[in-house]
């Protein structure tokens, strides 16, 4: 997956998804440590590239995913 807007975008974007998390800055990647209480799932996310890449347990990430690939389509509607 990836992603070319901003940081503040991005964020806007997992919040209308109804994603509780915070974001800590890793040097040349960010990433949003997702605060379900249930998971382990982290969100990193590379601003020069784009590249996003959902890391952690499977049973939790591979929803998430689909959930972020279906709001990241071209043809997604716009908030």
């Amino acid at each position: 997956m990836e992603f070319h807007g901003s940081l503040s975008e991005l964020q806007d974007l997992l919040q209308s998804l109804d994603v509780p998390c915070h974001w800590e800055h890793k040097g040349a990647f960010e990433v949003a440590v997702i605060d379900d209480g249930v998971s382990n799932l982290k969100l990193n996310w590379w601003p020069q590239s784009g590249v996003l890449q959902l890391v952690g347990d499977p049973e939790q990430r591979l929803p998430l995913v689909e959930r972020l690939s279906r709001a990241l389509a071209p043809d997604a509607p716009t908030a």
